[in-house]
């Protein structure tokens, strides 16, 4: 299964939700205050759960914090090997 990491807008910041292959994910965990420090934290569950994960993942997120991820880390493709 693909790692999914999701972002939302809740009262005055921002709140990620992980799921995925390894089942060590979380649910409804702190994830900044501002649309930047959401991205960051965005990006850094994407190279921890996503990148490890053969199978890969995606992210979803309010459109002010995806302009702020980069492109590598919003789809994490399948891994060959």
């Amino acid at each position: 299964m693909r790692t999914t990491v999701i972002i939302r807008k809740q009262k005055e910041g921002y709140i990620s939700t992980v799921s995925g292959r390894f089942r060590d994910g979380h649910m409804a965990s702190d994830a900044g205050l501002t649309p930047f420090e959401a991205a960051a934290t965005a990006g850094r569950l994407m190279i921890y759960y996503a990148q490890r994960n053969p199978e890969g993942g995606d992210l979803m997120a309010p459109p002010e914090v995806m302009e702020h991820v980069p492109d590598h880390l919003r789809s994490i493709p399948v891994h060959a090997d």
